[in-house]
């Protein structure tokens, strides 16, 4: 059996490791508390981080649509 930090007892049980370039990476960031609070208030998602991301991405799309 190979030595590994993933897996079962039985060949290939388990879940598969990501791929580098797949996996999330952490972002530290600082916000005003009004600020945390229209976040939780007008983003989409179950939590906090998904909210974050969602309203990211919509500004994002915006600002590409608005520059082309």
């Amino acid at each position: 059996m190979s030595k590994n930090n993933w897996g079962g007892k039985r060949k290939g049980a388990g879940r598969k490791p990501l791929d580098e370039d797949k996996k999330k990476k952490r972002a530290q960031i600082y916000l005003k508390p009004e600020t945390k609070e229209l976040i939780e208030k007008y983003g989409k998602g179950n939590n906090f981080s998904q909210k974050v991301v969602e309203l990211i991405k919509s500004e994002i799309k915006f600002r590409m649509e608005e520059n082309s």
